[in-house]
């Protein structure tokens, strides 16, 4: 990990640490009228969890000394395809089979891309003063389902929308779903095939009120919206101990819900959960499927695992939810590589990771600072009597897409790439 990757991690965790874990209020999902801070509730002694990706965002923002760099797709213009950015182009039949349009999470827009050739060909603007967090798509490939929350954070709200795509991937504008917006941050989002059900997970935010709380108190639930009713039908709640999850996924009927989450605050475990389940503690109607995974996603069909995991490499492997026996290893990963979660094409067939290639020139000690050089300040000789800093170049980083065949296991890099890391509510299907 290069020093610059090193210092936004401080400074995210930094953020993380200044929310008391005994502060968080209960979970309410009745709408919230009282001031709250604007970082969501999860368990701030997990490592290498973030609180939530506007929080996360934030931090990275005062770290490069004000200079905000929002995601963005790289892959050529509106209506304008632009230059391959990898040595080798994908195989035309490689790319028939996949869906049509991939839709990718920008935060300010939802860009809508022609997955065989990496063409923006629809641009979804975010709501005033709202930022895109997580989006899911149907088994239709045309209809999508999206949360946001406030930006910049005035208050934690979590509000949810849906859109449509046209035979030529043109985004309809956002409509909002039939329920009441949600005090707290959106962290993960799911749907089943035909989009009557979607489910979703909110973290709850820290209050002003200080007062001393257990790991065992509950911070956010994953809900469960039944779209003709225009109601939420169903929430699980899960605890400070637990954490939040932020890869829900839902298998195509709708009777089962997989996500990762914390195991009694000692490693993650993937669990899956019927939909028919009475409302209350996740633990209580969950079973665990997969110890130790990074990321999680549910098989259509409810009955595989797909799971992403380890640490001298990292492997994607698709483990049978009702006996948890290993079926298949499908990929693999170096360590260094950065990985965010799977998303399983809803109609079957494909997976698609985002993923980040670290390169070597990332790890070499930083330059010296120079008036007008914009870069990354890493540290300051104070002892110097004439102070300097020494700083990287601020880089953005190329966050890639990896489509795995998951009947015959078969890899292609998909023709388009995001200026950013690898986020977790950034591509959908």
């Amino acid at each position: 990990m290069s020093r610059l990757e090193v210092r936004v991690t401080q400074a995210c965790r930094e953020a993380a640490d200044t929310v008391r874990p005994e502060s968080i209020r209960s979970l309410d999902l009745e709408p919230d009228r009282r001031p709250a801070r604007t970082r969501p509730a999860a368990a701030t002694h997990k490592r290498g969890r973030v609180l939530g990706p506007l929080a996360a965002a934030a931090a990275v923002a005062v770290v490069v000394a004000g200079a905000v760099v929002v995601p963005r797709l790289v892959k050529g213009t509106l209506g304008h395809p632009g230059p391959s950015k990898h040595t080798s182009t994908p195989k035309p039949n490689a790319l028939a089979a996949l869906p049509k349009f991939t839709v990718l999470n920008n935060t300010n827009a939802i860009d809508v891309v022609t997955t065989a050739t990496g063409r923006i060909v629809g641009r979804l603007r975010a709501p005033a003063r709202q930022g895109f967090v997580t989006v899911v798509g149907t088994a239709s490939d045309r209809t999508f389902f999206a949360t946001t929350s406030l930006n910049p954070q005035t208050s934690c709200r979590t509000f949810f929308y849906k859109f449509t795509l046209s035979a030529n991937g043109q985004p309809s504008a956002l409509t909002p779903l039939r329920v009441r917006v949600l005090p707290g941050l959106p962290t993960a989002l799911a749907t089943n095939a035909d989009g009557s059900l979607v489910g979703f997970s909110v973290v709850q935010c820290a209050s002003d009120v200080a007062g001393r709380i257990g790991i065992g108190r509950k911070i956010g639930g994953i809900g469960l919206i039944d779209l003709p009713a225009g109601r939420i039908a169903k929430v699980w709640s899960y605890t400070l101990g637990e954490d939040y999850t932020n890869d829900l996924t839902m298998s195509a009927d709708g009777r089962l819900l997989g996500y990762a989450n914390y195991w009694n605050s000692r490693y993650q475990v993937g669990r899956v959960i019927p939909t028919g389940a009475p409302s209350g503690p996740d633990a209580s109607h969950s079973r665990v499927v997969v110890r130790r995974p990074t990321f999680t996603a549910l098989s259509p069909d409810g009955q595989i695992m797909y799971a992403i995991s380890g640490s001298r490499e990292q492997v994607l492997a698709a483990y049978h939810v009702t006996d948890r026996h290993l079926v298949s290893v499908l990929h693999r990963w170096p360590a260094t590589t950065s990985l965010s979660r799977a998303v399983v094409d809803p109609a079957g067939g494909h997976l698609i990771v985002p993923f980040e290639k670290i390169p070597a020139h990332r790890t070499r000690y930083p330059v010296t600072y120079k008036v007008g050089h914009r870069c990354f300040v890493v540290k300051a000789h104070k002892a110097q009597k004439a102070p300097t800093s020494e700083c990287k170049p601020i880089v953005q980083p190329k966050t890639q897409f990896l489509s795995v065949n998951l009947t015959t296991g078969a890899v292609t890099i998909l023709p388009f790439t995001v200026s950013g890391p690898p986020g977790w509510g950034v591509v959908a299907w």
